[in-house]
This record gives C-alpha cells, structure tokens and sequence, in this order.
C-alpha cells in the first residue's frame, strides 16, 4: 500500500496570498474547503498545484456540479444545506447565490443535464423525505420543480451516459433538518439505490441490500465505463462487525463487494467518496476516518492498488488514467493506476483543509 506523509503545519493569511487567474486550458480541480481561521472556502487548483481561485461561501460546502463544458459550476452546503454557490471557474469569482426552497434543504450533491439547461439537486423536505429539486440554469436557477428520490435522506446523483436516467443514492436515514447532523432510529435505515427518469421524475428502477445488511447506508457514486453503478457507503452498526462498504449495480442486480475484507476492515465503517477514472477502467474510494483509498478495477470489483492518505476523502479522475486526492490535513495527491502516487507540487495546496469532495474541471 502506497504511503503519502502527513502535512507540514497549515500557513495563515493563505487567502491574502493568493492572486485570481484564469483557470488554464487543461486539467482543474474544484472543491470546498476550510482556511487556518476557520473560514468557509470553494478553491479552484490545476495538476501543477498552482491556486487558480479561492473564494468564500456561506457556509460549508460539501459537493459541486460541473456544467457541460466546464465554465460554471455549483458547490452545494453540506447537509442539510441551505445554499448553493455558483461559480464562474474560468475568471475565478463567484455568480449567484441559491437558497434552498421553502421547506427544503440542499442534501450536498447535484448533477446537470448533458445539454447543461438544467441542474438537479438532492434535498430533503422537513420529515427527512427525498426531493430532487429542478433548477434552470438559463433562468438565473429558477427553481421550475421537483420529483420525489422515492426514498429518505438522498445524498449523491448521477446522470447516466444515456442523457435520461438519473441514479440516486438514497441515504435511508431520517433526520430532522433544524437539528443538522443528529440521526434518528438507525435500526429503521431504509436505504437504497434508485434510477429515475429525468423527464418525468418517475422510479424507473429500485435497488436494495439484504436484510442482514440493512445498516449499510448508501452514499456516494461512480459510474463506471460500462454503465456499472458503483455505491461507497456508511455502516451504521455495531462496531464488531465487519461488513464490506462498497457494492455494484450491473444489471439487474446489486451485489456488495466482499472478495477482500481486509480493505474494507481498513475503512473504519465508513467511506467518504467515490469517482470513475476518466476511462472508465477503475474506481477510487476513499475512507477518511481510516486514512485510505483503494483503487478498483472496474470490470471485476477486485483491490487493485491502496494508498495510505490521513483524513483523505476528496477523489476525482486525473489524466493518465489516475485520481486526485485531498485531505482534510492540507494535501493533494495525485494516485497513479500502477499504485504509485506523488503529491502535487507547490506550498499553496497545504494552506487549505479540503472538504469531502473533489470535483474536475476541464475547459
């Protein structure tokens, strides 16, 4: 298992060091992130390390949404949300703002459709029940609709190749949005993968694990070249078991990926994200709360390379076949399909605790 050393000590005042630039044709990176004071960020950065923005948001952000073509995209809050931050990534400044819609809260997540003339959010409404909220870009993200997850607690998106189908990944946990964070009746986890048509917000398809497995909660994921549905997930039970953390729709089935439990054992009950390299070949998931990331091959579902990467969590495809990664400890790592890894170059990078999720840019 590749290693990847702890940060040196964060430096302050980053955010007065850093000069805008436009964000150079080319592999970018976009993620929300936190500075030495504490204060909330989205930072833009290329493959050489070097910062292209660093702007403050509301609140904490969680993930962003690229629009086709790469000049815009929205950072979500984290759940439960009550903004959405657009960005115009090319001359690094913020857009607009979105707030959430009455009774509703951003869930940290969101896709655009293949043409880029609407954006799709997750969200909750006040008894914890999944929402996809419908925005028109073109209409200054004028809220135009919404159409149920057809579960709770909804988390990641995703458009599939064909340009109709959504996937959500509905977390099953219910919460009460005015007390963020607490979760109520584990025991009741209702989770679920369900495909959605994205024209009529009708359930197309619904996926569930085992009962014996029904305190994994599925969250994040990546789909791969072949159309398979990869899920990184959460495990909500007692802390003796020592359940697998990922699972794959293909198909018309979803099956957890159990071959080596060793890998999941390393994860400490919890994945934080998941991204597919840019051909599809391989997925990446990311555990922060045990310091790693595993790369799988696609095809197969088997570990085919692991990385030691303390409080790493942030995943997106890079160039080449590989994966970006950050960390909350200040860090940028750039993971190779060989199992080789090596940190992006330039000081920059450690001036910032980077937040769960990664997104790629390329203009």
């Amino acid at each position: 298992m590749g290693s990847i050393g702890r940060r040196t000590a964060l430096g302050l005042g980053a955010a007065a060091l850093i000069t805008r630039r436009s964000l150079a044709r080319g592999a970018g990176f976009v993620s929300a992130a936190a500075n030495a004071e504490g204060g909330f960020r989205v930072a833009g950065f290329g493959l050489d390390g070097a910062a292209h923005f660093d702007l403050p948001i509301p609140g904490r952000g969680h993930g962003a949404a690229v629009a086709p073509g790469g000049g815009t995209a929205v950072v979500f809050g984290r759940r439960p949300g009550t903004f959405a931050q657009e960005i115009d990534l090319g001359a690094g400044r913020p857009l607009r703002n979105l707030p959430r819609a009455e009774g509703r809260w951003f869930c940290g997540h969101g896709t655009f459709s293949a043409d880029g003339r609407l954006l799709y959010a997750t969200e909750i409404d006040a008894a914890g029940e999944g929402v996809v909220g419908v925005y028109a870009p073109g209409r200054g993200f004028t809220r135009i609709g919404e159409f149920p997850t057809h579960g709770a607690d909804p988390h990641d998106i995703r458009l599939l190749a064909d340009g109709r189908t959504l996937v959500v990944a509905n977390g099953g946990i219910r919460a009460d949005p005015s007390l963020p964070r607490a979760r109520f009746d584990l025991d009741a986890i209702d989770s679920s993968l369900v495909r959605i048509d994205a024209a009529s917000g009708q359930r197309l398809t619904a996926w569930k694990l085992e009962e014996e497995l029904k305190l994994l909660s599925l969250r994040h994921l990546a789909v791969a070249g072949d159309g398979a549905v990869f899920v990184a997930m959460q495990h909500e039970g007692p802390r003796d078991e020592e359940p697998p953390l990922a699972a794959v729709q293909r198909g018309s089935g979803i099956a957890t990926l159990d071959d080596d439990i060793t890998v999941w054992r390393g994860m400490d009950h919890y994945t934080g994200s998941a991204a597919a390299s840019l051909d599809g070949r391989l997925v990446a998931m990311s555990s922060p709360r045990g310091g790693q990331v595993a790369l799988l091959d696609a095809a197969t579902g088997a570990v085919a390379a692991r990385f030691a990467l303390p409080d790493g969590c942030g995943l997106a495809a890079a160039p080449g076949g590989g994966f970006v990664a950050t960390s909350g400890l200040g860090q940028a790592v750039l993971l190779r399909p060989d199992g080789s890894a090596a940190p992006l170059p330039g000081d920059w990078i450690r001036w910032l605790r980077w937040d769960n999720h990664l997104a790629p840019v390329v203009l």
